[in-house]
């Protein structure tokens, strides 16, 4: 089951694409919500970080508070129906998931979506031939063994970041999220010798132990703090 991901880039696709981002998060930004009214408003929907009166912490802490069974996985800033919130992702033991919309300004839970599950929403997906081809490529040439054994590792890893700190998720995302602007503004032959080099500086982490994958995500998030 490789439900539980993070996102972002560089060492999201060599910390995580051995982690990656699940594809119900992926989608997350499909969703449709209600005229929520919070109390910063935006002008073209462009979203500007210094206006926000809470963190992301404040927000992740928020949104588990909201939620009492659940854990926070994901959350970024947006603009929804032209005011500042933070969107997000919080999942249970039983990876259903809901996306929960936190005023930037006064911390209120603007709206919380209904739970949806992983796997009956990844099981639609597949049904409709929008399978992730990049798992299907990754799984490529494995005997099923082999498969159920890096699925195992997957979760393992999903595990390790859903049992981290609110405070060292937050730092990894915000981190993620400055590193793809650097990402973006790359070369083609820059991106490809950092992907190695990230390629290479995670390599193994999916064979190390649950504990052992905890902490190596641990030590990564200090390491981005100091």
């Amino acid at each position: 089951m490789i439900s539980i991901k993070i996102t972002a880039l560089l060492v999201i696709m060599g910390l995580i694409a051995t982690v990656g981002i699940s594809p119900s998060y992926a989608y997350w930004d499909k969703t449709e919500y209600p005229a929520i009214q919070g109390t910063i408003p935006i002008e073209n929907e462009e979203v500007d970080s210094s206006l926000a009166k809470i963190t992301l912490v404040d927000a992740m802490t928020i949104a588990e508070e909201e939620i009492s069974d659940s854990k926070s996985m994901y959350g970024k800033l947006v603009s929804i129906n032209g005011y500042l919130v933070y969107k997000i992702v919080v999942s249970n033991d039983e990876h259903d998931y809901k996306k929960i919309l936190v005023d930037a300004g006064s911390g209120e839970v603007l709206y919380v979506t209904d739970s949806k599950n992983y796997d009956s929403n990844k099981k639609k997906r597949y049904n409709e031939n929008r399978h992730d081809k990049k798992m299907k490529d990754y799984f490529k040439g494995m005997t099923p063994e082999q498969i159920a054994e890096k699925k195992k590792q997957f979760k393992e890893m999903g595990e390790a970041w859903k049992s981290l700190s609110i405070q060292d998720k937050a730092s990894m995302i915000m981190h993620f999220m400055q590193m793809k602007l650097q990402w973006d503004m790359m070369s083609e032959e820059d991106k490809q010798k950092q992907k190695e080099e990230m390629k290479e500086k995670w390599k193994g982490l999916l064979t190390l132990t649950p504990e052992e994958k905890k902490q190596k995500l641990e030590e990564y998030a200090q390491s981005i703090k100091s």
